[in-house]
């Protein structure tokens, strides 16, 4: 009977939370309804080409003189263009397009970014490349007029850029306006691996500098809310004028003006989830979306409880209301760590903290520095952010990451947390018991996973037109060759940081070919391979050690000539009685000496020689070899005819199973 009291009573305080907030419930039904259908509706688009009328819907204006513009189309939805300025398109234009429509699959190696996903978030079916993209009918006058408002702020943000120190332009950038585009790789990447990615993307913590000023205007001068609210929604919209609209900030623009006209947070929130599902149907779809609703959610309901708990260990109180959203957001984050790769350690949390406090302050500064033109306060706080976030990104691989546990564990022990800061009820009472022995038993599974993990992991790379191969055991790795400049700066960049690996121990470019040096020299110019060997490093007989069981001995070449195909290091991997043979780009000239010589070529795994080409891997070679399994490190679709069809069918017919990173992505093998 009093168990039935009590399940009555919660009954009825949710009932009266809900009648005292009466936009929670439309706004969760909204958001699960067009989540629901935007996720399982299909795109309805394939890669092909494309002649087709296109209105352009959206505009965003990049300070590097790009520029990204959603088309629509009725034959395939929404499409997206990456031009420049120069193309003048403007909104509500109609357009002519005739090129290649490229539709995105998922990731093709471990740790890479999702794009297909980002795209299908947006509603967006591909992107297409044009040869021909020519205006057919002009935007209406009203179109016309909001275009060149639009444009009048670009300018505003270039003037507004320039104020500042040539190095401090690409940080000012980013935090004040949300434009990345400035940026350099590995500063972009320090963010990410620091855990503050969120602040290169204009969001309520900028919103929370930019109308520092302007509330506490309001308190002193005691202006109630109903004289001050034109005011505020005034210069939030200015804000947004001022940055070009991307998502993030109408998210936290509309987020800030419910917020401050409501009566309380919750039904800010409600209110600014349906006018954002309004605008955009697939707005529920996007990570920011969920991500920074969710984070303001657990602000709003655990923070006060962390207050308290925190509070009994002696900390001061300034020092916790600092911390105790920080900590709240996290949590409220917990469920997208699978979307994410979030890395955990003291340093971590001190470094969102003082992040976040530096860019709050940096955004308090950036009017008055524009009006002023003068940078000094904003520079201070970038150097600190940069020297903050080198800091903090050098000792991120060598920790824990979200990417090491499992689905079950991060959804089971969210779960726990929730239930451990909510206050006490018999929902509290009956579920928490269950919840941890969940969390024992998903720790269970990750520790069995972990001790059977594999010594020695062997991942062949796809890097497109290219080769590289990366292989890891006993905390070393060893990469042989990278593919072109481009796959180094994102595909290997992405496969390292996935495994934890801050810096190869060894490199070994096959030969001089840009599609397979190109990603090491890329590596190498920004620190993260510490001995890399070329073609010219290597002669038959050497032995690459990268650890006690795992060698790498060098066949081939006796003396390098030009450092061309023919002169490809060719490497003979040993791992207990498993092997694999690296080939380079070597062709029949190479393969026939290494017959002639009478040297061990007999390998479990053959990395076919120059990407399947016709004058590669003879059937002799084979013969010799005699492999179980041939990956092909190939372009789908290849210009160069690669795998050639003659190379193939002597594959088939000598009986080994082909494999090939343009069918199957990162080819891997794990060794026990």
């Amino acid at each position: 009977m009093k168990r039935g009291n009590q399940i009555c009573a919660v009954i009825l305080r949710i009932f009266c939370t809900f009648k005292k907030r009466p936009l929670v419930v439309p706004a969760i039904i909204a958001v699960l309804a067009v989540y629901v259908f935007t996720a399982v509706r299909p795109v309805g688009a394939e890669s092909s080409n494309i002649a087709a009328l296109a209105s352009v819907r959206h505009i965003e204006y990049n300070l590097d003189g790009s520029a990204s513009y959603e088309l629509r189309t009725t034959e395939y939805g929404r499409l997206l263009y990456n031009g420049t300025i120069q193309d003048d398109l403007k909104p509500g234009g109609i357009v002519f397009i005739e090129g290649y429509l490229k539709v995105y699959g998922p990731p093709t190696n471990p740790g890479e970014f999702d794009y297909s996903a980002y795209l299908k978030q947006h509603g967006i079916a591909g992107v297409v490349y044009p040869e021909v993209i020519r205006p057919v009918r002009p935007a209406p006058m009203i179109m016309q007029i909001s275009s060149k408002i639009t444009s009048f702020f670009y300018e505003v943000r270039k003037f507004a850029v320039s104020v500042f120190d040539q190095e401090d332009k690409d940080l000012a950038a980013a935090l004040f306006l949300g434009d990345t585009t400035l940026l350099d790789d590995e500063l972009t990447r320090s963010f990410r691996l620091s855990n503050c990615s969120h602040l290169l993307a204009v969001s309520g913590t900028h919103f929370t500098g930019f109308l520092l000023v302007l509330g506490e205007v309001f308190s002193r001068a005691r202006i109630k809310k109903k004289y001050s609210a034109g005011i505020y929604i005034l210069f939030c919209i200015m804000t947004g004028m001022l940055t070009g609209w991307p998502e993030s900030v109408t998210r936290a623009c509309v987020v800030s003006i419910c917020s401050f006209l409501s009566r309380d947070y919750i039904s800010g929130l409600s209110l600014a989830a349906v006018m954002l599902v309004v605008k955009d149907p697939y707005s529920p779809m996007s990570a920011g979306f969920l991500m920074s609703f969710a984070a303001s959610l657990s602000i709003k309901l655990f923070a006060r409880r962390l207050d308290v708990l925190l509070s009994k260990t002696g900390m001061p109180g300034v020092m916790r209301d600092v911390i105790d959203p920080v900590i709240a957001a996290i949590i409220g984050m917990m469920p997208f760590w699978g979307r994410t790769c979030y890395y955990f350690s003291l340093v971590h949390l001190f470094t969102q903290v003082a992040a976040s406090v530096l860019a709050t302050a940096a955004c308090v500064f950036f009017v008055p520095t524009v009006i002023t033109g003068l940078p000094m306060a904003c520079s201070l706080i970038f150097k600190l952010l940069r020297l903050l976030m080198a800091l903090c990104s050098s000792v991120s691989l060598e920790g824990a990451s979200s990417s090491g546990l499992s689905p079950m564990f991060i959804y089971s022990a969210f779960a726990l947390i929730c239930l451990y800061l909510m206050p006490e009820t018999i929902l509290r009472r009956v579920l928490i018991i269950p919840s941890a022995a969940v969390v024992m038993v998903s720790v269970g599974l990750m520790l069995g996973s972990y001790l059977i993990a594999p010594e020695v992991t062997v991942v062949f790379i796809d890097v497109g037109q290219g080769d590289s191969c990366l292989i890891m055991s006993q905390g070393r790795s060893l990469l042989i060759d990278g593919g072109v400049e481009a796959e180094g700066r994102y595909a290997l960049s992405s496969v390292l940081d996935h495994y934890g690996i801050s810096s190869v121990d060894i490199a070994v470019a096959t030969h001089e070919d840009e599609d397979h040096i190109g990603g090491l020299e890329y590596l190498n110019s920004v620190g993260r391979i510490d001995t890399l060997l070329t073609c010219y490093d290597l002669s038959s007989g050497d032995e690459i050690m990268l650890t006690d069981e795992v060698t790498l001995y060098c066949l081939w070449p006796h003396q390098v000539v030009d450092g061309g195909n023919e002169d490809s290091v060719v490497l003979r991997f040993e791992y207990n009685d498993f092997s694999i043979l690296f080939t380079g780009d070597i062709g029949f000239e190479s393969e026939q000496a290494l017959i002639e010589e009478g040297v061990d070529i007999d390998a479990d795994v053959l990395k076919v020689g120059h990407h399947g080409s016709a004058y590669s891997t003879s059937s002799v070679f084979l013969e010799y070899v005699s492999p179980q399994q041939a990956v092909i490190s190939v372009v789908a679709n290849s210009p160069y005819g690669h795998p050639a069809p003659a190379t193939l069918e002597r594959l088939e017919e000598y009986g080994c199973q082909i494999r090939r990173t343009d069918h199957e992505g990162a080819i891997l093998y794990l060794l026990d």
